[in-house]
């Protein structure tokens, strides 16, 4: 099931992978510092306390550079506000991040390339260059497409003319060219390809043991399959033909293949353990493998609005609307064990694919969730599934009686808050995006604070990549929110009309149609005269 989580996180290590000088101005501004429930104070820091809503005035100022007119900075706070509005730490929050959120989460903080003095990808006329962190152009917009290397040491790839690729270090010295250049380039893809992979996979836990078929490589003798060894011995005859339109190889000691017309699995040693129950069937993860049942009226059209979304990351299975709600593909899937045994089956009327925890089935109206034994750990009730937490441990339901959102823990069925709210999302490692009637919440599941209370019409963006986000209203106000609580709001938040994620401490924005760079004090430093800008 790669749901919510996966894909935003794909979609957010993508993005942090993937001409004048600066131009400033010198102007000084007080800062003020409002919350909701006190008086504003001029030229006031504010200093902050998990649960608790105290302000320290102390005079300061500021200095704020740039080539837009700027008069103030507001500093708003949100920390500990809703005395009358309480959250109780969801303790699924707090649990142990399986690897690949800890890997996601490594690659998205990754600023090497900023310490380099490289920020981002500019774009002039169609060209492409890329700015420094001073602000300056470090390498002039020349090229139609430029992407940095994989590893992030400072060297880029370019293309220049049809098919010519060539590696250059960051002020356009050639590193190589032709053939050794485009071997360079398939090597970071790989690379790149490869952490997308583990992305969308999960922790292997039912299934720790290593099996010499692990390392079995197929081969073709007279039209049919057999494996050799690592050492590229025989170790099954070639006696087998492969599954027509999949892969076939060796995984938890199992590989699927052909025989006499029927699909079977097979151990490392050659011997058929079970005829698999369907002709489609797919390699074993964490001690299940998925099968499919062929139905009739399924229709393509709503899988290949998926693609874009990363529909072929699990053999098809991409569940959601945008990055929030699950939709179904109409696939009939079930899944068996190691032995055969079909734990959950392509009979009822819709499976999701399988998550960390296990999957939801949807049977006669009633959603609930099974655990990877095939049990139900959420109980059937007539539910709507929301979107599942970055961790994969929680998940958010829609109650079709009332209308109203709630969160359990996958692995535990426990539910963890109750139906209470018009919306939840989630939008960060531990915080959640919440409306009831008319009031927006955004809050720290892991100890409940709300760091920020305001008009449900007001959004926010995910706190993914960085512990700064953006807020932004109907009227298309933006301000920056901190994950303490923090509203910055400067005369140039006040000119965006867009703006990007947070990458160490840098956001693209848009202002007056162009693209520049701001930090997170809401100061610009690439100022806004650009096509497109990418943060590196």
């Amino acid at each position: 099931m790669n749901l919510n989580k996966k894909s935003l996180l794909v979609a957010c290590v993508l993005a942090a992978m993937s001409t004048t000088a600066f131009a400033a101005t010198e102007s000084t501004s007080s800062t003020t510092a409002t919350n909701q429930d006190t008086p504003t104070f001029t030229s006031t820091r504010v200093t902050r306390e998990q649960h608790t809503t105290s302000t320290s005035p102390k005079t300061i100022s500021t200095t704020e550079k740039s080539s837009f007119k700027s008069s103030s900075t507001s500093v708003g706070v949100g920390v500990g506000i809703g005395s009358l509005d309480t959250f109780m730490p969801i303790a699924g929050s707090l649990k142990q991040q399986p690897t690949y959120v800890n890997k996601a989460f490594v690659s998205m903080n990754d600023d090497r390339l900023a310490k380099l003095g490289y920020l981002g990808l500019i774009k002039v006329n169609g060209k492409w260059g890329i700015i420094g962190t001073n602000g300056q152009i470090v390498l002039e917009p020349a090229y139609k497409n430029l992407k940095s290397s994989y590893n992030k040491d400072g060297t880029f790839f370019v293309e220049e003319g049809k098919n010519k690729v060539i590696q250059i270090k960051a002020d356009g010295t050639v590193l190589k060219s032709g053939e050794e250049a485009k071997e360079a380039l398939y090597k970071s893809s790989s690379e790149l390809t490869d952490e997308i992979s583990n992305l969308t996979d999960y922790d292997k836990q039912t299934n720790l043991e290593k099996y010499p078929s692990d390392s079995y490589r197929i081969f073709k003798e007279k039209g049919k399959t057999g494996f050799t060894d690592a050492e590229g011995n025989v170790v099954i005859p070639a006696k087998f033909k492969e599954l027509e339109e999949y892969f076939t190889k060796f995984s938890e000691d199992r590989a699927f293949v052909k025989l006499d017309g029927k699909v079977v699995a097979i151990d490392g040693k050659g011997n058929i353990v079970f005829t698999a129950p369907s002709n489609e069937v797919y390699n074993f993860k964490n001690g299940l493998a998925e099968y499919r049942r062929k139905v009739s009226h399924f229709g393509l059209g709503g899988v290949l609005g998926l693609v874009g979304l990363g529909y072929m990351y699990n053999h098809g299975g991409v569940y959601l609307d945008g990055l929030g709600n699950f939709i179904e593909d109409g696939m009939k899937r079930g899944y068996i064990d190691r032995n055969g045994n079909i734990v959950i089956d392509s009979k009822n009327d819709y499976v999701y694919p399988m998550e960390r925890f296990g999957t939801f089935v949807r049977n006669d109206g009633k959603l609930g969730f099974m655990n990877r034994k095939g049990q139900y750990v959420i109980q059937p009730g007539n539910y709507e599934p929301g979107s599942i937490d970055v961790n994969g441990v929680l998940v958010t339901l829609k109650n079709k009686d009332t209308k109203k959102y709630g969160i359990f823990d996958m692995e535990t069925g426990k539910q963890e808050i109750p139906f209470k709210y018009d919306s939840i999302d989630f939008i960060g490692e531990h915080h959640m995006n919440v409306t009831n009637e008319s009031i927006r919440y955004v809050v720290d599941m892991s100890d409940g604070r709300i760091i920020y209370k305001g008009d449900k019409s007001t959004k926010v963006k995910n706190f993914l990549g960085d512990t700064y986000t953006w807020l932004y209203d109907k009227a298309g106000t933006y301000k920056i929110l901190s994950v303490d609580g923090t509203i910055i709001e400067t005369p140039i938040t006040q000119e965006v009309t867009d703006a990007g994620a947070f990458y160490h401490g840098y956001s693209s924005v848009k202002i007056k149609g162009k693209w520049g760079v701001i930090n997170t004090k809401g100061e610009l430093v690439v100022q806004p005269i650009y096509e497109e800008v990418q943060i590196l």
